[in-house]
């Protein structure tokens, strides 16, 4: 490897006769050292970012902790400072991933038990509970035929007061209306249903066999303080000879003839209530799962400006190990996703590292930040965003780099171009560093085609940019577009184009540099993203 040598100012003394003279060289300007971000650097982070030993990086996960400390380690290598917690390169978080363990159910007509059952694991009850559910839920109960509500006809079976009540009825999704009975649970309170959803008995019993696994999975990991259970409609399929019993009769065989002569005769119902109260009672579980962002530093050389910090990011999980593929692979390496961000992240510090010891100016100051959880919900970003280790108030933009190392299917020919999301639909100064940026370094298409609040594909809050937008900071968000790879065990190494990654963290590395620099700081003059944020 060459070893690329550069001084700050200096003076040499030339001796000219018996006179002395004075000659100064200039300090090196930072964007002088974009070079210093090569093809085979990025490979040689990359081969170990995204090598099997890491297992996938999943959130929390021991592949994702090596990945953590090898990452900290090349900081250490580069001269970043720690500025994490007890003076390391690490900002500790806690998950929680939430366990439903069972459900009891508790169906009372008349004052007397009529049933009591607990769904869970290890045993079935008279309710499958099919979505939501996750707080407890107490009240009357009304009969609304076979659930169908259709303007077009003038058939409402919801004509009846539902607020604190269970709305019980057939549900067939060809004719009943479930978007009116979630409606309804926003709109009026009430509870959730009950749905007959089969007259079989069989039926009910395999499907209640199959949703035992639910409670051995979890709905996801969350950040504990943002971890508020919603008030959710529970949404209830009933036992067919329970469902019979309720409504007073003897067989289901009557609850069938029932059925038929509702579904018949839609337009001749009347809702009704019930005598009896139902009451459902979730028992849920939380398990702890500990996990990092890495944060390094470079101090701003201006005295009067070293307090405003420009924050780079990239998320370093991925989403760890999955069924094996056609080939017996089941490692989801993540090269591109995000991968390909996090070494571009790393090489851009390690250029603004060499340039700082070589005496360039570098006004404000940079925190990298290789963020966790984001495979899971931004959780790292947004744990940052609330946490800060600099003010918020202080951070004059964010540049945010997720899958920066392909092409997709509609540049196949060319690395030289970039996604942009962000830049000017936030901040017309953020856009015009950008593109000077942009001709001072590789020259690359800044392809717009997201680049729009109202794009379908919403990318413009679908990175960790955004919990940075949310608060009203301006971001730019480098990507290279989607492909056929994403999430898959197929997102590998060799599929990387390592020619796109360098002018993509080229890119990034000048940009932050001019934002260094700047005169001025980029402010939010788009009323539009204002509004957005405030959604």
């Amino acid at each position: 490897m060459k070893k690329i040598f550069f001084f700050a100012l200096y003076i040499v003394l030339v001796s000219c006769g018996s006179s002395k003279k004075t000659v100064y060289k200039p300090l090196p300007n930072v964007t002088d050292f974009q070079n210093t971000i090569t093809e085979e650097g990025l490979f040689l982070d990359l081969s170990i970012i995204a090598s099997d030993s890491l297992e996938g990086r999943d959130t929390g996960s021991d592949g994702e902790r090596k990945a953590a400390d090898y990452l900290a380690s090349r900081y250490r290598e580069f001269g970043l400072s720690p500025v994490g917690d007890d003076e390391t390169f690490f900002q500790y978080f806690t998950l929680v991933k939430p366990f439903v363990d069972s459900i009891q159910y508790r169906l009372m007509v008349d004052d007397e038990l009529l049933d009591q059952s607990t769904h869970s694991a290890n045993s079935i009850g008279s309710f499958n509970t099919l979505i939501g559910g996750k707080t407890s839920k107490n009240g009357g109960i009304v009969f609304v035929g076979y659930s169908i509500f259709d303007e077009e006809t003038g058939v409402n079976h919801f004509d009846i007061d539902v607020e604190g009540k269970w709305m019980f009825g057939f549900y067939d999704r060809t004719i009943s209306s479930f978007s009116t009975m979630q409606r309804l649970v926003n709109e009026q309170n009430a509870l959730g249903a009950i749905m007959i959803a089969e007259t079989d008995e069989e039926s009910f019993i395999d499907q209640a066999y199959i949703m035992q696994g639910e409670f051995e999975q979890s709905s996801g990991l969350q950040l504990p303080y943002l971890n508020k259970i919603e008030d959710d409609g529970a949404f209830n399929s009933i036992r067919p000879k329970l469902a019979a019993t309720l409504l007073g009769l003897d067989s289901i065989a009557a609850l069938s003839e029932l059925e038929s002569e509702i579904k018949t005769e839609p337009s001749t119902f009347v809702p009704y209530e019930i005598p009896g109260t139902l009451e459902h009672i979730p028992s849920l579980s939380n398990v702890e799962v500990q996990t990092r962002n890495v944060v390094a530093f470079i101090e701003g050389t201006d005295p009067d400006l070293n307090d405003e910090v420009i924050v780079l990011t990239s998320h370093y999980d991925h989403v760890g190990i999955s069924e094996p593929d056609a080939n017996g692979d089941s490692i989801n390496n993540g090269a591109d996703d995000d991968g390909s961000g996090t070494v571009g992240l790393l090489h851009a510090a390690q250029a603004f590292s060499v340039a700082k010891q070589a005496g360039a100016e570098i006004k404000r100051s940079i925190l990298f930040l290789n963020v966790s959880g984001e495979e899971r919900g931004l959780l790292g970003s947004r744990y940052y965003s609330d946490h800060p280790i600099f003010p918020i108030e202080n951070t004059i933009a964010n540049l945010n780099v997720d899958m920066i190392g392909r092409r997709d299917n509609e540049n196949v020919d060319t690395p030289d171009y970039v996604y942009i999301i962000g830049g000017k639909i936030i901040s017309s100064n953020l856009q015009t560093i950008l593109e000077q940026a942009n001709k001072l370094s590789v020259n690359i298409e800044l392809n717009d085609r997201y680049n729009d609040l109202n794009d379908p594909s919403q990318f413009y809050r679908r990175s960790d940019h955004w919990n940075f937008g949310r608060l009203g900071i301006p971001f730019i968000f480098f990507f290279n577009g989607t492909h056929a790879d994403y999430h898959r065990v197929s997102d590998e190494v060799e599929k990387i184009d390592f020619e796109a990654l360098k002018k993509r963290t080229k890119l990034l590395f000048m940009t932050a540099a001019l934002l260094a620099n700047s005169d001025t700081i980029p402010q939010v003059d788009n009323q539009q993203f204002i509004l957005r944020t405030k959604e």
